[in-house]
């Protein structure tokens, strides 16, 4: 399926350039989008998300490293690189400002691709504690009983 292909070089390119704009035509209007640090869904939200990213890492770089094609969907693997010099938003509304410190790190993802030839849905992988980690938050586990 070659035109999955394309759509994933597509993605990878608008992200590598931070055009919100051409990253969001990959995704379908109701596309859900699920990383560890939440589910998104729809424009809006997954939009949000790579604002969010772009700000935190202005200079985000991903080396793809594997891709495998499975009927409509595309499994990919690379490497994500970037330096923390913006805000970082965590899951329920910490800010994070930016350390200086370089992040990098190996993430999966698997993108399913709706009728109307575009991502329906984006499942990202990543060890969230080594990210917080190498990002420079020192993120502690707490009891709860």
């Amino acid at each position: 399926m070659t035109e999955i292909n394309v759509l994933l070089d597509a993605l990878i390119d608008a992200i590598s350039s931070q055009d919100e704009e051409r990253l969001l035509r990959c995704y379908s209007p109701g596309a859900v989008f699920v990383t560890p640090a939440g589910v998104m869904e729809g424009h809006e939200q997954v939009g949000w998300y790579f604002r969010q990213l772009f700000t935190a890492y202005p200079d985000t770089h991903n080396e793809t490293t594997a891709r495998a094609v499975l009927g409509d969907t595309i499994v990919t693997e690379w490497t994500f690189e970037g330096t923390h010099t913006g805000v970082l938003l965590l899951p329920g509304g910490t800010e994070i400002m930016g350390s200086g410190r370089r992040v990098v790190l190996p993430a999966a993802a698997a993108y399913t691709m709706g009728d109307d030839g575009v991502f329906a849905s984006g499942r990202i992988y990543y060890d969230q504690m080594a990210f917080y980690r190498q990002t420079g938050c020192h993120l502690r586990l707490r009891r709860t009983a």
